[in-house]
């Protein structure tokens, strides 16, 4: 029995009759009183087979024996409260990135060097991107002369620029050394890539390194036709020619160094690669633009 409060005169007289089972014992009101008014509650049992408290946890302990010299103990405990139970919903994000650039817009955007707004072929852009210009250089070089591959690619812009081509500085040499390729150092076009008299070569690059051209590369910078050996060090994919010295990456004479070369009239393999070649020769070179 729970009180929260001061007894009235009845109910002191039912507690001392509940605890003691007398009226008239030592169970006195007064020690009634004086236990509500030190604790404010008053607990009162008539056997000791239970405990009663306002607690929100009731813990149980009793134990068993499982077997001889074994005791189980079990300790059950029940605690009320409030339980949260949390959850993420993840809804994602989605982003559509940099919208891709439309070819056949008339609007030049990344990744486009030209954008004429039509698909109209041969008209010099060809899938947004500006035909490639090639020539094959009016000057002959000897091999180990070349001042290496940037000797090479300065050559090609020389001769560009007095044949008053326009981006003289976007011209590189079709030139591999053992560990540079020319695949590597050109772009992969996917416009055409055609003589200064507008005479088609390939398609695209995957034309160019096909192992077969439409026309030969044998026309200069100056529209004039030409036919001689070529320095390339390159297969028709792109790749070195390897097995010869590439003369000590064009700039080394060296003791009988060869190098890989091609054919200016050839439109098969040996466009780009015939044979080696002692780098004392004098060979042109094929000029590209990126």
């Amino acid at each position: 029995m729970i009180l929260r409060s001061p007894a009235s005169p009845t109910t002191r007289f039912a507690l001392t009759m509940l605890c003691t089972g007398l009226v008239n014992t030592a169970c006195a009101v007064e020690f009634i009183d004086s236990i509500i008014a030190e604790r404010g509650v008053t607990e009162c049992s008539s056997s000791s087979s239970g405990v009663f408290d306002d607690t929100t946890t009731t813990s149980t302990s009793s134990s068993e024996t499982s077997g001889p010299g074994e005791t189980t103990n079990h300790d059950t405990s029940t605690s009320t409260g409030e339980t949260t139970t949390g959850s993420s919903t993840d809804t994602g994000s989605s982003s559509t990135g940099p919208t891709p650039p439309i070819c056949g817009n008339g609007i030049i955007e990344d990744g486009e060097t030209c954008d004429d707004g039509n698909q109209t072929p041969g008209d010099g852009c060809q899938e947004c991107a500006k035909d490639s210009l090639v020539f094959v250089s009016s000057e002959l070089y000897q091999g180990f002369a070349l001042g290496g591959l940037y000797g090479a690619d300065q050559r090609c812009r020389s001769l560009a620029a007095k044949a008053n081509i326009s981006r003289p500085l976007a011209f590189k040499a079709w030139l591999s050394t053992a560990t540079m390729s020319a695949a590597d150092r050109l772009v992969h076009s996917r416009g055409r890539y055609v003589l200064i008299n507008g005479i088609v070569v390939a398609q695209n690059w995957d034309a160019l390194t096909s192992g077969q051209l439409e026309n030969p590369i044998a026309v200069d910078e100056l529209s004039q036709s030409r036919d001689d050996g070529v320095w390339t060090g390159t297969l028709p994919s792109g790749q070195p020619a390897l097995g010869s010295e590439f003369c000590a990456d064009w700039e080394d004479t060296g003791a009988f160094q060869l190098a890989g070369a091609g054919l200016s009239m050839s439109t098969d393999d040996s466009w780009t690669y015939l044979e080696p070649d002692g780098c004392i020769s004098m060979l042109r070179l094929y000029c590209i633009e990126q």
